[in-house]
């Protein structure tokens, strides 16, 4: 099974970030707010909680910007942990915000994950967070704040934004990665991805392949073009925002893969961060985003696709977007919030929230490299 040793080799690894609890815990004991700036794959979404509940920051609230990481994350944690950790998504945590009660009083953490990503109800979710910290309606006056990050210019900024709390990075170990480009402006996505596909399987090394798309239909037009290809020995896999969490498993880890094949993953940009697919060797990244219509996606984001291929060895990353290809640095909030939907209800957030976390609510600015 090509690339399974490897996975389950990974999952059995200690996480990166048991060795760095005890500086996050001594931080928390002084300060509201900490930053943890870690590396997909370290167990910032799944191991820090179980260790703040451990350590008497129970219960946790943990809130995540999709309904899938969110998920994911909380059959990682298991049903030991059902009464001291809950898992939500970013929009359920703003429409607690609407109300006037100490919603988050009786929480001892709370775990904000993928701060990096910039989607709008992310960035609104901070600066009401700081406002509760600062009239302390809302969060009472035990609750922490943990932030999380995958690293890059979000952790200075959240460090500043949150009036200089600590930040604790969490390095993660990775082998060389071979960065490739192509040639000259796309035409066909699907059927330049699938020709890039068939040219890894016929020229390079055993190795899986993940292919970052944009939307779940360009996944199905990638997965009809290799099907239409004469390249035999290609075991293709999919995990995408719309694909029920009790599947990803049965995707990525249960659905063997048999010998002699090549597992081919097509995902959005959940296995980005979200979802992290193990035993990775090439990556082939379309460089879009999903909004209406798709867009380029940042220097940031490109290095994190790229980077998955080196978690398990030396790898090598395509690029459909040309070495001179212009790209923004990082994320914001108008290239990301198409993943988050408004909360519920026709009002808007200001109107909603209490008076006293409404005055003086301050946000995270356009651009990392600004100050609050």
């Amino acid at each position: 099974m090509a690339g399974s040793n490897q996975e389950h080799e990974a999952e059995s690894w200690p996480p990166a970030i048991y060795h760095q609890m005890p500086a996050i815990l001594e931080y928390l004991e002084d300060h509201r707010v900490v930053v943890v700036s870690a590396a997909p794959g370290s167990g910032k979404s799944s191991v820090l909680p179980r260790c703040l509940a451990e350590s008497g920051y129970g219960p946790v609230l943990c809130a995540q910007p999709r309904h899938l990481a969110a998920f994911v994350a909380m059959a990682k944690v298991g049903e030991e942990w059902d009464s001291d950790i809950e898992f939500t998504t970013t929009r359920q945590l703003l429409d607690r915000f609407s109300s006037p009660a100490p919603v988050l009083a009786g929480y001892g953490a709370v775990v904000i994950d993928e701060a990096h990503d910039r989607t709008l109800g992310t960035d609104v979710l901070l600066g009401m967070v700081k406002a509760a910290l600062a009239t302390g309606t809302t969060m009472g006056g035990r609750c922490k704040v943990v932030v999380c990050t995958a690293g890059g210019p979000a952790d200075g900024m959240l460090s500043a934004f949150f009036g200089g709390a600590p930040v604790v990075s969490i390095p993660r170990a990775a082998h060389q990665v071979e960065v490739r480009y192509s040639r000259g402006p796309v035409l066909d996505m699907a059927a330049a991805v699938a020709d890039e596909v068939a040219a890894i399987h016929a020229s390079q090394p055993p190795g899986d392949v993940l292919v970052f798309l944009p939307e779940n239909a360009d996944i199905i037009g990638v997965h009809a073009r290799l099907l239409g290809l004469p390249v035999p020995g290609l075991a293709v896999r999919y995990v995408h925002d719309n694909l029920p969490a009790e599947l990803i498993d049965i995707m990525l880890i249960n659905s063997p893969v048999p010998d002699g094949r090549r597992r081919v993953v097509l995902a959005t940009d959940v296995a980005e961060t979200a979802v992290l697919v193990h035993g990775i060797t090439y990556v082939v990244d379309t460089g879009l985003v999903s909004e209406q219509p798709p867009v380029r996606i940042s220097k940031e984001a490109a290095a994190a696709r790229a980077a998955i291929a080196g978690f398990s060895g030396p790898a090598a990353a395509t690029g459909s977007t040309s070495r001179r290809s212009t790209m923004i640095s990082t994320s914001t909030p108008s290239h990301t919030s198409g993943k988050m939907a408004r909360p519920s209800g026709s009002r808007s957030w200001s109107s909603d929230m209490p008076l006293t976390a409404s005055r003086g609510l301050r946000f995270l600015t356009r651009h990392w490299n600004r100050q609050c």
